[in-house]
C-alpha cells in the first residue's frame, strides 16, 4: 500500500522544460548538458530492482540509471500523466534478513520538509511487496561530479560561498525541524534543473537522519557513545570519537566539503584507516602545520575566518547560522545567489583563480 501521494501544482510548474538533449532527459535552454543526469551502464552480472521501460505503479515509465549505491537504486522515469521527467529511487524492502529502515526514515523527513525551498520535491512515496520508493523531483547531478567535471576539478571562491551559503540555509531548515543529516558531502548537493529552481541547492539522501531535538525543541540527551554514521573524509573528529552527533558536526562537515571544492582536495583524500584521517582533521583543527611546504590548511582560500567560527562551535547548542553565513561574505563578493555558477561559465573565474594560485606558489 502506497503512503499519499504529495503533489504541489505551482512547484510542478517550475519544472517545465522546453528541449530535449541527446540522453532523452528535458530541459531548458540555460542548463548546461554537463550537469544534467546522465544515464549509467547496468552491470551485466547485477539484477536491477527496475526494468528499463517498466511502468512502475501503473504511472512512471523507467527509462534508466542514473545512480547507485551501496543501499539503492535511482532511475530516470516519465511521469505518463503529466510528461515530466522524475526521479525514483528504490531500496530492497528486506537487506541482509532484516527489515530496511533507511528509506522509511527519508520519507517520513521528506514528507515532513516538503515546501523547504533546499528539499526535493515529493511526488509519491510507500513501498511494493520487495521494495521502498521515493519518487521525487529530478535534479542535477551532485556537485562532486560538478566539481570533476572543472578543467582545474576545482571550483572558485564565490560559487563555493555560494554553496556554502545555501547549505547552511538547508541545514538551519532541517535542525528546526528536530534532525540532524548526518551526511553532508558534496555527493548529497545537487541543484534543480528548472528555469526557476536552476540556481537552488538541494539537500539530498536522508537516510542517516536523526532527530536530536525533542518535540518542544529541547536536545535529547547524549549518549556517552554512538555508533559511526557518515562518510570518513568528511565526518568531525568527534565522529571519529564515536561521540553523539549535534548541528554542529553537520557544519564541520560543510566546511570540509567547502575545503575539497575550493582546493580540490581534501588533505587526508588518499588515506583510509579512520584513525589516520582522524589525526589529520585535528591538525587542521588545531591549525598545526602540515606535512610539506605549507603551514597553513587554509592559506590563500579565505576559509580561515569560517573555519575558526565552525571549530569554535559548542556541540551542545545550534550554531550561529547567520554568522556562518557573514563568514562566506569574502568568498561570494558582490555576487548574488541568483548569478550564474561556474559550470554556466565554462569554469571561467575557477580556472582565472587556479592559475593565479599557481604563479604564485612558484
Amino acid at each position: 500500500m502506497d503512503s499519499p501521494k504529495i503533489e504541489d501544482e505551482t512547484a510542478q510548474q517550475q519544472q517545465q522544460q522546453n528541449t530535449k538533449t541527446c540522453s532523452n532527459i528535458e530541459k531548458v535552454s540555460k542548463i548546461p548538458d554537463l550537469v544534467l543526469p546522465r544515464m549509467k551502464k547496468m552491470d551485466a552480472d547485477a539484477s536491477p530492482l527496475l526494468g528499463i521501460d517498466e511502468v512502475f505503479k501503473k504511472r512512471w515509465q523507467v527509462q534508466g540509471l542514473i545512480g547507485k549505491g551501496g543501499y539503492g537504486e535511482i532511475y530516470l522515469a516519465s511521469d505518463t500523466k503529466r510528461g515530466e521527467e522524475v526521479a525514483i529511487k528504490v531500496e530492497p524492502k528486506i537487506r541482509r534478513g532484516k527489515l530496511a529502515k533507511r528509506m522509511i526514515l527519508e520519507q517520513k523527513a521528506l514528507m515532513k520538509m516538503q515546501g523547504k525551498p533546499h528539499v526535493p520535491r515529493l511526488y509519491a512515496s510507500g513501498y511494493t511487496e520487495n521494495l521502498n520508493f521515493i519518487i521525487m523531483q529530478l535534479l542535477s547531478i551532485n556537485i562532486g561530479e560538478i566539481r570533476k567535471s572543472s578543467p582545474c576539478r576545482k571550483l572558485s571562491k564565490s560559487t563555493t560561498g555560494r554553496i556554502l551559503h545555501q547549505t547552511i540555509d538547508a541545514l538551519h531548515d532541517m535542525h528546526q525541524f528536530g534532525y540532524i543529516h548526518r551526511d553532508v558531502k558534496p555527493a548529497n548537493m545537487c541543484f534543480g534543473i528548472g528555469e526557476t529552481n536552476r540556481h537552488t541547492l538541494i539537500l539530498l539522501d536522508f537516510g542517516l537522519i536523526r532527530r536530536y531535538k525533542k518535540e518542544n525543541g529541547e536536545f535529547r540527551s547524549l549518549r556517552s557513545k554512538a555508533g559511526f554514521r557518515g562518510t570518513h573524509r568528511y565526518v568531525s573528529v568527534r565522529v571519529h570519537s564515536k561521540l553523539e552527533q549535534s548541528s554542529t558536526d553537520d557544519i564541520i562537515s560543510l566546511l570540509y566539503t567547502g575545503y575539497e571544492l575550493m582546493i580540490g582536495e581534501l588533505p587526508w583524500k588518499s588515506l583510509e584507516r579512520g584513525d589516520e584521517i582522524k589525526k589529520l582533521k585535528q591538525a587542521m583543527q588545531n591549525n598545526e602545520e602540515k606535512v610539506g611546504n605549507n603551514k597553513n590548511y587554509f592559506e590563500n582560500s579565505q576559509l580561515i575566518g569560517f573555519a575558526k567560527l565552525v571549530f569554535s562551535l559548542d556541540p551542545t547548542i545550534d550554531p550561529p547560522y547567520s554568522k556562518l553565513q557573514d563568514e562566506l561574505k569574502i568568498l561570494i563578493g558582490n555576487k548574488k545567489m541568483d548569478d550564474p555558477y561556474d559550470w554556466e561559465d565554462d569554469f571561467k573565474e575557477a580556472i582565472e583563480e587556479n592559475d593565479i594560485n599557481d604563479n604564485s606558489s612558484k
